[in-house]
């Protein structure tokens, strides 16, 4: 799978300020944080686009859906190897 430049781009600001909230050896957290954060955001965005009680079901299936594919092809190195701990 490709993914578009500007995608890629949102991707690693993402990963950028994720890099720096980090610097202090706290990387599960920060990675918990982001999780809840993409949970909060796209909660937002799907009922601020009028998703309805009756869709909620289908929305959670695709968002999960999205995440596993998402951290899946990370894992596989989809888009570049995931750099291993030193440890």
């Amino acid at each position: 799978m490709s993914y578009a430049p500007e995608f890629l781009s949102l991707v690693d600001r993402f990963i950028h300020l994720a890099n720096e909230l980090a610097k202090d050896g706290r990387t599960g957290e920060v990675s918990a944080a982001i999780l809840f954060a993409a949970g909060r955001y796209n909660a937002f965005n799907f009922v601020s686009t009028g998703g309805t009680d009756a869709e909620r079901p289908q929305a959670v299936d695709f968002y999960v859906s999205e995440y596993r594919k998402a951290l899946e092809s990370n894992l596989d190195g989809a888009v570049g190897p995931v750099v291993k701990s030193q440890g």
